[in-house]
């Protein structure tokens, strides 16, 4: 039986993934009680640890608590393009549910404090948990909708536009589980590099793009910390809508 104190405690190291889906649904004591009984190993990840790479079998379906995650793909030359980022209270491998093996490389990119849930239960829990089910299903066609947004960054906007966007996107992100502060200022533990490999540009470009949006006086950079002095005018920059993420209103 679990007892108080140990659902006490679950509920903090989900806090994140049920602020994210208390928009959608209505987080019952049921739920939470279903994610006490697949949610008991605790796992933690160096930076720099892969946890799958492409064509890896699947070992269990991930759930982070602390700590950032990076999912991408390598050119054949060792090139990689970031596709995008997971956060605390977001679910790694949900296609473990589905498929045998990976296709893309999930990396920690910080260091991950995370719940490694079985893929057997993991799927008996969205079988029993229909409505908990849906919701955990659109998290994971909120990734579809990042990609498609990534794609429409590579193809057709601009670096300035590119660099504005992914930045009102993590932004919005990290506002739905409360993790920015005041006046727009939130972690961002990404180096140049991390960010070249996202926007597909090169360091070089990256680094002037990021000093024409300090020097413009829309972004403020500090070691692993961004503050976005005016989300507004980024926001027409790069014609953000957060529609593709598919928050509810009001979250």
């Amino acid at each position: 039986m679990v007892t108080d104190t140990a659902g006490k405690q679950l509920n903090i190291m989900t806090e994140y993934l049920f602020r994210k889906l208390s928009g959608m649904i209505t987080v019952t004591d049921v739920m939470t009680s279903a994610f006490t009984i697949v949610c008991t190993d605790k796992v933690k990840f160096a930076k720099g640890d892969y946890i799958v790479r492409p064509g890896d079998k699947f070992k269990a379906v991930y759930l982070i608590v602390d700590g950032w995650a990076t999912r991408s793909k390598l050119t054949s030359n060792g090139a990689r393009q970031i596709i995008n980022f997971a956060i605390p209270g977001d679910i790694l491998c949900f296609n473990a549910a589905l498929f045998e093996t990976a296709e893309v490389f999930v990396q920690a990119h910080t260091v991950i404090d995370a719940f490694a849930i079985p893929i057997r239960p993991f799927s008996d829990l969205l079988n029993k948990q229909p409505q908990l089910a849906v919701a955990l299903a659109w998290t994971a066609a909120q990734e579809e909708g990042v990609v498609s947004e990534r794609l429409l960054s590579l193809g057709r906007r601009s670096a300035r536009q590119r660099a504005a966007h992914l930045l009102c996107e993590v932004h919005r992100r990290l506002q739905v589980v409360d993790l920015v502060r005041a006046e727009a200022q939130f972690q961002l533990p990404l180096t140049q590099e991390d960010l070249a490999d996202s926007l597909g540009i090169s360091m070089i470009h990256t680094n002037r793009v990021l000093r024409e949006l300090v020097r413009g006086g829309l972004i403020a950079m500090e070691r692993n910390s961004m503050k976005l002095l005016d989300l507004k005018r980024l926001r027409e920059i790069s014609e953000f809508s957060d529609d593709y993420l598919h928050f509810p209103a009001g979250s």
